[in-house]
């Protein structure tokens, strides 16, 4: 039996489908009475339980006029296009507060064509009246938190923007919902009567700080659903921010350049053997340039770097920065990281901000040439031999803790552009006499300068 059930729900669902496609709307009418005093709503949702909510409001015409609360009947039928009834149903006694009856269906399904007539009192007359109206079966908006974009660190006190990404998965119907931040159960924000219509998308912005340092996890939760919600399971979700005491703001200016690879070649093979000779040299290499400028008199004691690549490469320095003395009314710091090859300059005149400079190279050249009388190759690498290998983008973050356990510095990107070139040519040298030369070069670079804070 239960077979026969869905298969007879299959073809249903597949037939009213193609009737709503028709263009079945709501559509109401009074037939009987002498006043017409109503006029019809209706609207049926279906959820994920199965269960089909059939609301129908009977809706006085007149402020005069009270709402009935009750409906003595309702009948309800689908037809196929040739006429037939394939579904009929006559409820009796329904309760109607304000007029709005809700009716609990478990045998309709999805896209299905609904028929009502609705007997009902006439508050004037007391005759019966028997309303008219049609609705189609879909189911209920189906609203998610889809995600969620804020900044993984703040300061205290310092506003940042959380972006909430609501859908409707359903694409039959919208809704309206409210949105709330949460710490727990703390409401740290509210957006009111956001509506998302059917299969759309809604993006909702706020703006927080956060009152102590540590680490918060957050949550967006939506609540209050009209007219309620498929499924309730998806309606929230939660993301965390780190907060960190006060940080000062710095002006910076980068410079990042990168040579991926160059090569040159020279070749010249005379008749006097004497005159042969070849030489091939490689390289790859790439700096970084640092200037920051903090307002204030700041004790540095320790300046940390990193530096990431669009490809996730990442290299990091930790310097202890030592002061080396004051001349002309001047102090003076420096530290370094061999390994790295970086190294770090400061110098302050008396109260003022205090201006650094950090340096970082990486590379390797080899070199191998032939002559009549020797043969050779050289090799030679500095900066570890690593590198950071960036071509479209470099993301930076540098932070400078003083003596009083302050940070300056913060994060920002360099945006990279290509430079190429190659080249194959015969010169002519001594009484022509030719030489070959070729080789190529790529290199990406970029520059920035602004202002930024943790």
């Amino acid at each position: 039996m239960r077979k026969r059930y869905r298969k007879i729900s299959s073809v249903l669902t597949a037939f009213f489908l193609l009737l709503s496609c028709m263009g079945i709307g709501s559509v109401a009418r009074a037939q009987h009475g002498t006043v017409d005093p109503y006029s019809l709503s209706l609207q049926a949702l279906r959820g994920k339980d199965g269960i089909t909510d059939l609301y129908a409001k009977v809706i006085p015409k007149s402020s005069d006029t009270p709402p009935p609360d009750l409906l003595k009947k309702l009948q309800l039928k689908s037809y196929i296009p040739e006429g037939k009834i394939v579904y009929a149903k006559n409820l009796f006694n329904i309760p109607a507060r304000q007029g709005l009856a809700n009716v609990k269906l478990d045998d309709v399904v999805r896209y299905q064509p609904l028929e009502t007539k609705i007997h009902v009192k006439n508050a004037e007359t007391v005759d019966a009246e028997v309303l008219e109206g049609k609705t189609t079966v879909l189911l209920r908006p189906d609203l998610t938190v889809d995600k969620v974009e804020a900044t993984d660190q703040t300061s205290v006190n310092v506003p940042f923007a959380v972006t909430a990404y609501i859908k409707e998965l359903n694409g039959d119907v919208g809704a309206k919902t409210n949105l709330h931040i949460l710490d727990g159960s703390d409401v740290l924000d509210t957006a009111e009567g956001v509506v998302i219509d059917a299969g759309g998308q809604k993006l909702v912005v706020f703006m927080l700080k956060l009152p102590k340092p540590g680490t918060y996890t957050l949550k967006v939760n939506l609540s209050n659903i009209e007219p309620g919600d498929y499924d309730n399971t998806n309606n929230d979700k939660t993301f965390s921010v780190e907060v960190v005491e006060n940080r000062k703001t710095v002006h910076y200016w980068s410079y990042y350049d990168h040579t991926s690879d160059y090569e040159h070649n020279v070749e010249y093979n005379w008749e006097d053997p004497y005159g042969s000779r070849e030489y091939h040299e490689k390289e790859a290499f790439e700096s970084f340039v640092a200037g920051v400028y903090t307002p204030g008199q700041v004790d540095p004691k320790n300046i940390s770097l990193t530096l990431a690549s669009e490809t996730g490469n990442q290299k990091t320095v930790n310097m202890t920065v030592s002061e080396l003395g004051t001349w002309e009314g001047y102090t003076y710091w420096n530290g370094s990281d061999p390994l790295t090859h970086t190294w770090v300059w400061a110098y302050q005149k008396n109260s003022e901000g205090i201006d650094i400079e950090i340096y970082q190279g990486t590379g390797y050249w080899s070199k191998n040439w032939r002559t009549y009388w020797e043969n050779g190759s050289d090799y030679h690498s500095w900066g570890n031999g690593e590198f950071l290998g960036a071509k479209q983008s470099v993301s930076v973050q540098i932070d400078i803790l003083s003596a009083n356990d302050t940070h300056y510095g913060g994060n920002y990107s360099i945006t990279l552009e290509p430079n190429s070139d190659s080249w194959d040519y015969v010169d002519v040298w001594l009484e022509g006499l030719p030489i070959h030369i070729w080789g190529y070069y790529n290199n990406y670079y970029g520059y920035a300068d602004g202002i930024t804070s943790w």
